[in-house]
Protein backbone atom coordinates (compact mmCIF):
# COMPACT_ATOMS: atom_id res chain seq x y z
CA UNK A 1 0.00 0.00 0.00
CA UNK A 2 2.86 2.39 0.81
CA UNK A 3 4.28 1.72 -2.61
CA UNK A 4 0.97 2.49 -4.33
CA UNK A 5 0.54 5.74 -2.41
CA UNK A 6 4.07 6.80 -3.35
CA UNK A 7 3.94 5.72 -6.97
CA UNK A 8 0.73 7.49 -7.93
CA UNK A 9 1.95 11.03 -7.15
CA UNK A 10 5.23 10.17 -8.80
CA UNK A 11 3.41 8.99 -11.94
CA UNK A 12 1.29 12.16 -12.06
CA UNK A 13 4.39 14.32 -11.68
CA UNK A 14 6.16 12.36 -14.39
CA UNK A 15 3.23 12.70 -16.82
CA UNK A 16 2.96 16.41 -16.12
CA UNK A 17 6.66 16.82 -16.87
CA UNK A 18 6.38 14.88 -20.13
CA UNK A 19 3.33 16.95 -21.10
CA UNK A 20 5.20 20.19 -20.40
CA UNK A 21 7.99 19.03 -22.68
CA UNK A 22 5.58 18.05 -25.46
CA UNK A 23 3.62 21.33 -25.49
CA UNK A 24 6.48 23.47 -26.85
CA UNK A 25 7.15 20.85 -29.53
CA UNK A 26 3.52 21.00 -30.68
CA UNK A 27 3.53 24.81 -30.65
CA UNK A 28 6.77 24.89 -32.60
CA UNK A 29 5.36 22.53 -35.23
CA UNK A 30 2.38 24.86 -35.72
CA UNK A 31 4.53 27.89 -36.64
CA UNK A 32 4.47 28.67 -40.37
CA UNK A 33 6.54 31.28 -42.17
CA UNK A 34 6.12 32.85 -45.58
CA UNK A 35 8.88 34.89 -47.18
CA UNK A 36 8.83 36.79 -50.46
CA UNK A 37 11.67 38.84 -51.93
CA UNK A 38 11.48 40.79 -55.19
CA UNK A 39 13.85 43.11 -57.05
CA UNK A 40 12.51 45.44 -59.74
CA UNK A 41 14.66 47.51 -62.09
CA UNK A 42 12.59 49.88 -64.23
CA UNK A 43 13.53 52.16 -67.10
CA UNK A 44 11.24 54.42 -69.13
CA UNK A 45 12.18 55.98 -72.46
CA UNK A 46 10.47 58.40 -74.85
CA UNK A 47 11.32 57.58 -78.47
CA UNK A 48 10.71 60.19 -81.20
CA UNK A 49 10.24 59.04 -84.79
CA UNK A 50 10.05 61.07 -88.01
CA UNK A 51 7.62 59.38 -90.37
CA UNK A 52 7.54 59.37 -94.17
CA UNK A 53 4.41 61.57 -94.23
CA UNK A 54 6.25 64.35 -92.39
CA UNK A 55 4.70 63.73 -88.98
CA UNK A 56 6.67 63.12 -85.81
CA UNK A 57 5.38 60.57 -83.31
CA UNK A 58 6.32 59.54 -79.78
CA UNK A 59 6.58 56.01 -78.45
CA UNK A 60 6.83 55.40 -74.71
CA UNK A 61 8.93 52.35 -73.91
CA UNK A 62 8.95 50.93 -70.36
CA UNK A 63 11.20 48.04 -69.39
CA UNK A 64 10.87 46.25 -66.06
CA UNK A 65 13.25 43.44 -65.18
CA UNK A 66 13.94 41.68 -61.94
CA UNK A 67 14.06 38.67 -59.71
CA UNK A 68 11.45 37.08 -57.44
CA UNK A 69 11.70 34.31 -54.88
CA UNK A 70 9.33 32.81 -52.30
CA UNK A 71 9.59 30.22 -49.56
CA UNK A 72 7.20 28.60 -47.11
CA UNK A 73 8.64 27.45 -43.77
CA UNK A 74 12.10 27.46 -45.31
CA UNK A 75 11.17 25.51 -48.45
CA UNK A 76 11.66 27.39 -51.72
CA UNK A 77 8.51 27.60 -53.87
CA UNK A 78 9.59 30.22 -56.44
CA UNK A 79 12.90 31.39 -57.94
CA UNK A 80 12.56 33.35 -61.16
CA UNK A 81 14.12 36.15 -63.23
CA UNK A 82 11.54 38.09 -65.23
CA UNK A 83 11.23 40.73 -67.94
CA UNK A 84 8.36 42.89 -69.20
CA UNK A 85 8.19 45.52 -71.92
CA UNK A 86 5.38 48.00 -72.58
CA UNK A 87 5.07 49.97 -75.84
CA UNK A 88 2.56 52.84 -75.81
CA UNK A 89 1.75 55.95 -77.79
CA UNK A 90 2.20 55.97 -81.58
CA UNK A 91 4.57 54.77 -84.23
CA UNK A 92 4.56 55.52 -87.92
CA UNK A 93 1.81 52.92 -88.42
CA UNK A 94 -0.57 54.63 -85.99
CA UNK A 95 -1.72 54.06 -82.41
CA UNK A 96 0.43 51.66 -80.40
CA UNK A 97 -0.43 49.82 -77.18
CA UNK A 98 1.40 46.52 -76.75
CA UNK A 99 2.99 44.59 -73.91
CA UNK A 100 4.94 41.39 -73.39
CA UNK A 101 6.23 39.24 -70.53
CA UNK A 102 9.10 36.78 -70.39
CA UNK A 103 12.26 35.74 -68.60
CA UNK A 104 15.66 37.37 -68.47
CA UNK A 105 19.19 37.00 -67.21
CA UNK A 106 19.12 39.43 -64.29
CA UNK A 107 21.75 40.51 -61.77
CA UNK A 108 21.78 43.14 -59.05
CA UNK A 109 23.84 44.31 -56.09
CA UNK A 110 22.30 44.33 -52.58
CA UNK A 111 23.31 48.00 -52.27
CA UNK A 112 21.08 48.75 -55.31
CA UNK A 113 24.15 50.28 -56.92
CA UNK A 114 23.93 48.19 -60.07
CA UNK A 115 21.56 45.92 -61.98
CA UNK A 116 21.52 44.41 -65.44
CA UNK A 117 19.06 42.52 -67.62
CA UNK A 118 19.13 40.83 -70.99
CA UNK A 119 16.44 38.78 -72.66
CA UNK A 120 14.02 38.37 -75.54
CA UNK A 121 10.23 38.15 -75.42
CA UNK A 122 7.21 38.15 -77.69
CA UNK A 123 4.48 40.72 -77.07
CA UNK A 124 0.74 40.09 -77.18
CA UNK A 125 0.77 41.86 -80.56
CA UNK A 126 3.33 39.40 -81.92
CA UNK A 127 6.38 41.70 -81.79
CA UNK A 128 9.79 40.28 -80.88
CA UNK A 129 11.57 42.51 -78.36
CA UNK A 130 15.18 42.09 -77.25
CA UNK A 131 16.44 44.00 -74.21
CA UNK A 132 20.00 44.62 -72.98
CA UNK A 133 20.09 47.25 -70.23
CA UNK A 134 22.24 48.14 -67.21
CA UNK A 135 21.25 50.34 -64.25
CA UNK A 136 23.54 52.50 -62.11
CA UNK A 137 22.09 53.66 -58.80
CA UNK A 138 22.32 57.35 -57.88
CA UNK A 139 21.49 59.20 -54.69
CA UNK A 140 20.40 57.77 -51.37
CA UNK A 141 18.36 54.64 -50.72
CA UNK A 142 14.85 55.30 -49.41
CA UNK A 143 13.64 52.61 -46.98
CA UNK A 144 10.08 51.80 -45.90
CA UNK A 145 9.22 49.49 -42.99
CA UNK A 146 5.76 48.31 -41.92
CA UNK A 147 4.85 45.73 -39.30
CA UNK A 148 1.38 44.24 -38.86
CA UNK A 149 0.60 42.20 -35.75
CA UNK A 150 -2.54 40.48 -34.53
CA UNK A 151 -3.29 37.25 -32.67
CA UNK A 152 -1.42 34.42 -34.33
CA UNK A 153 0.16 36.58 -37.03
CA UNK A 154 3.13 38.90 -37.48
CA UNK A 155 3.91 40.41 -40.86
CA UNK A 156 6.88 42.60 -41.71
CA UNK A 157 7.34 44.48 -44.98
CA UNK A 158 10.50 46.30 -46.01
CA UNK A 159 10.93 48.24 -49.23
CA UNK A 160 14.10 49.89 -50.53
CA UNK A 161 14.24 52.18 -53.56
CA UNK A 162 17.01 54.04 -55.34
CA UNK A 163 16.96 56.32 -58.38
CA UNK A 164 19.11 55.13 -61.26
CA UNK A 165 20.43 55.84 -64.71
CA UNK A 166 19.54 53.10 -67.20
CA UNK A 167 21.64 52.56 -70.33
CA UNK A 168 21.17 50.06 -73.12
CA UNK A 169 19.15 48.95 -76.11
CA UNK A 170 15.62 47.82 -76.87
CA UNK A 171 15.21 46.21 -80.29
CA UNK A 172 11.70 45.63 -81.69
CA UNK A 173 11.33 43.29 -84.69
CA UNK A 174 14.95 43.92 -85.63
CA UNK A 175 14.64 47.71 -85.40
CA UNK A 176 16.51 49.51 -82.63
CA UNK A 177 13.92 51.53 -80.73
CA UNK A 178 16.17 52.51 -77.82
CA UNK A 179 19.92 53.04 -77.80
CA UNK A 180 21.00 55.28 -74.96
CA UNK A 181 20.36 56.38 -71.40
CA UNK A 182 17.46 57.62 -69.29
CA UNK A 183 17.29 59.10 -65.81
CA UNK A 184 13.66 58.00 -65.56
CA UNK A 185 14.75 54.78 -63.90
CA UNK A 186 14.97 53.11 -60.50
CA UNK A 187 15.99 49.95 -58.66
CA UNK A 188 13.91 48.69 -55.75
CA UNK A 189 13.50 45.69 -53.49
CA UNK A 190 10.29 44.47 -51.84
CA UNK A 191 10.47 41.97 -48.98
CA UNK A 192 7.65 40.35 -47.01
CA UNK A 193 8.13 38.06 -44.02
CA UNK A 194 4.99 36.60 -42.42
CA UNK A 195 4.88 34.36 -39.34
CA UNK A 196 1.66 32.53 -38.48
CA UNK A 197 1.14 30.57 -35.27
CA UNK A 198 -1.74 28.29 -34.42
CA UNK A 199 -2.79 25.00 -32.89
Amino acid sequence: MWFLRRSRPFAITFLALVGALLIPLSATAAVETFHRFEVDATASYVVKQDCADGTRVSTFVTVTAGHEEESESGVATLDNDFLSVALRGSDCNGFLNDRGFGTSEFTFSPSLQTASASGTLTTFGGRTVTVDITWEGVGEIETTNNTTTFTGFTGHFQGKERDAVATGTVVVDGETFVNGSTTNARIETLEDTNITTGA
